[in-house]
């Protein structure tokens, strides 16, 4: 199937290709994000010292809570804004294939974006926050400075958010093709 056919609108991107235009998005997306997550940072931890892994101000609980946070708010964004833009006919050409096991997972999701954005939140928390803290542990890493840590921050915020945008892209807009 293809997504600008089915989206009944004559006002199909022409110039872009899908990856193309998945590419354009990553990169707004990791720039906004990255900005956002690594100002919070430096603002609450820049006079703080050291940041320790455990306790209440800790990274751990830090990368815990922005793991969820992040693609729940992010997920909720990007699912809205692709679901608009899909029915106003503003996305390029997008290939269904229904063989490709991804796709068939995306069209079993739920078609609620706050249940779609609260999946994305606990996969992010069950399995991008444990990978996470234990690299961490692995390198022997107990303690960021502040500026370390908004470095290490907004990498990490980059690498997740350009590994998901895809998937969430995808997933939010395959619920909505027509059988």
């Amino acid at each position: 199937m293809i997504f600008g056919s089915l989206s009944g609108k004559g006002n199909i991107m022409a110039n872009h290709t899908f990856d193309q235009y998945i590419r354009k998005e990553m990169i707004i997306n990791v720039a906004i994000n990255v900005l956002i997550n690594c100002a919070i940072i430096w603002f609450v931890k820049k006079d703080a010292g050291p940041i320790s892994a455990g306790g209440e101000a800790g990274f751990q609980v830090d990368i815990l809570a922005t793991s969820f946070l992040l693609f729940f708010i992010m997920s909720l964004v990007v699912i809205s804004i692709h679901r608009v833009r899909f029915r106003a006919g503003k996305l390029p050409e997008f290939h269904h294939n229904a063989k490709n096991w991804r796709h068939k997972l995306f069209g079993r999701l739920p078609y609620s974006v706050w249940l779609l954005a609260l999946g994305f939140a606990l996969f992010a928390l069950l399995v991008f926050a444990p990978i996470t803290l234990g690299l961490l542990v692995v390198f022997g890493i107990s303690e960021f400075s502040p500026v370390t840590y908004t470095v290490f921050k907004g990498v990490w915020v980059a690498v997740l958010v350009a590994i998901m945008n895809r998937t969430i892209i995808e997933a939010a807009i395959i619920r909505i093709l027509p059988d």
